[in-house]
């Protein structure tokens, strides 16, 4: 029996506008397993964002799921209906963002809006006004709010931050659902702060065994706290695998150019490289490969096919240098290009 606790496979996701119909997403396909961390990493524009509210069925009006597969738990999610995806959010799938002022109210108490959560998914049989409170008050604590019995009835702009994300980590746990989906949720944070709520996540993941979808694009907090990691680029996935196979040896040229724009030991003292050009708009996606124009190891195979999702080793990567059927021409490729011990599975 699979562990997989979530299945996403060749999802495709279209925003719908005036001008055009815009594909966001394109045959993004990866898991989670039950109590695994899994990184979703990329630059803005990637497709992150709508991977994380197509999971939770929160696209906008204007956008559709229109190919692939989401299963949670063994359930087809684009089966389910209206109610049935609000049944199913907070109970088995949360969400935290990365401003929790966007998602907190500011004219109510953090008790009542952690109340009325657990009030909206229990009806009648969520018990009554006190025992609701001290399971809030139970779960401010497993955050670590400090004196959660007092500040369960203050204010969101009474709390930091920092003080303010755990709150929502804490709303998102109310339920105790098994997979929870970490939007960016340290970006706006220091680095006191963002070392925080990552060891917080690490005792979530320990002590409940729940797994993390955790969507960034800071490698450093990546490499931090994921088991493995999914790289997106242009609203596709281009490379997966453990987190040590990433960042030790990475495949695909656009991991290589992000590692590479990263500080490190290894660099200590050389300049940081930088990717040329940028992610393409979603009204001027090229053909082939999206990321043949910034690519130092294009031909021209790379400007004509979309490349195909490969399993390497235990891993995956979206490149025509990996693809023996693809016609891209290793005698001509630099040096380096291409691992010579790599093999297609």
């Amino acid at each position: 029996m699979s562990d997989r606790l979530l299945v996403v496979e060749g999802l495709q996701v279209t925003y719908y506008t005036a001008e055009a119909s815009l594909e966001a997403l394109h045959d993004v396909s990866f898991s989670v397993r039950a109590g695994e961390i899994v990184g979703v990493v990329g630059e803005s524009g990637c497709g992150k964002s709508t991977l994380s509210a197509s999971l939770m069925g929160v696209l906008p009006a204007n956008g559709e799921i229109t190919g692939g597969r989401i299963e949670l738990g063994g359930r087809e999610l684009r089966s389910l209906g209206t109610e049935q995806m609000r049944q199913l959010r907070g109970r088995e799938i949360a969400m935290v963002f990365q401003d929790p002022m966007t998602s907190l109210n500011p004219t109510f108490t953090i008790g009542t809006q952690m109340v009325d959560v657990l009030r909206a998914h229990r009806g009648g049989a969520g018990g009554g006004g006190r025992e609701l409170r001290r399971r809030a008050v139970s779960v401010l604590e497993q955050v670590g709010i400090p004196d959660a019995q007092e500040r369960i009835d203050d204010f969101p702009h009474q709390f930091s931050g920092g003080m303010r994300q755990r709150v929502m980590i804490a709303m998102a746990l109310m339920l105790e659902p098994g997979l929870l989906i970490a939007d960016e949720v340290t970006s706006a944070l220091d680095v006191t702060l963002e070392a925080q709520i990552v060891e917080l996540l690490r005792r979530l993941r320990a002590e409940h065994g729940t797994a993390i979808l955790f969507v960034s694009h800071d490698l450093g907090v990546i490499a931090q706290i994921c088991d493995r990691v999914v790289v997106m680029y242009a609203g596709r996935a281009v490379e997966e695998g453990d987190v040590l196979s990433i960042f030790e040896r990475p495949l695909h040229p656009y991991t290589r150019a992000l590692l590479a724009s990263v500080p490190s030991h290894r660099r200590r003292g050389e300049r940081l490289a930088s990717i040329p050009g940028r992610v393409p708009s979603l009204s001027s996606l090229p053909a082939g490969c999206k990321f043949a124009n910034r690519c130092p190891y294009a031909q021209q195979v790379s400007r004509e096919r979309e490349p195909a999702y490969l399993e390497i080793d235990g891993r995956r990567v979206r490149c025509d240098m990996y693809d023996p059927a693809s016609g891209w021409d290793h005698g001509a490729a630099p040096a380096g290009a291409l691992p010579a011990e790599e093999t297609v599975a």
